[in-house]
């Protein structure tokens, strides 16, 4: 399913650059597409601005879903290695075996921390986008472009 939707954000991102070279071609008064500093075509181009920042941010967590969504299945199998192993009595088995619990363990515990740093990389991303959505409303609003994304 991301996959599918990361080919379709791909997809998304080939249109609205195709869109966004014409959009700066006619604001240059390339081939007679329009005239330089046209409203129209600065409020055309902001608002593709927005929708492929809107693009690479949706990818972008997307690519953090589907690590998590790894991590996930990578800490349900060691848990279910761990259950198989304590199954057994401690004093039953080898050191080897005592170890290798030890090390799955470890390894459980890198995983958590792994999904950890990923919510707090999201998180981060969240507030960085908050920050850069105000920068890009405060460029518009200083040309005289209303915010109407729609």
């Amino acid at each position: 399913m991301i996959q599918r939707q990361l080919e379709q954000v791909e997809e998304k991102q080939r249109q609205l650059e195709e869109r966004g070279v014409a959009v700066e071609k006619a604001l240059r008064g390339e081939a007679g597409m329009g005239k330089k500093d046209d409203p129209n075509l600065m409020q055309e181009w902001f608002k593709l601005v927005q929708e492929k920042n809107a693009l690479v941010r949706y990818e972008s967590e997307l690519m953090i879903f589907a690590r998590e969504l790894e991590l996930e299945d990578r800490q349900s199998r060691l848990q279910q290695e761990l259950r198989e192993r304590m199954a057994v009595e401690d004093h039953l088995k080898t050191e080897k075996e005592l170890s290798q619990e030890k090390q799955i363990l470890n390894e459980m515990l890198e995983v958590v921390e792994q999904r950890d740093a990923l919510v707090a990389l999201l998180e981060e991303q969240r507030l960085r986008e908050k920050e850069e959505d105000k920068d890009l409303e405060a460029v518009m609003l200083s040309k005289g472009f209303n915010l109407n994304w729609a």
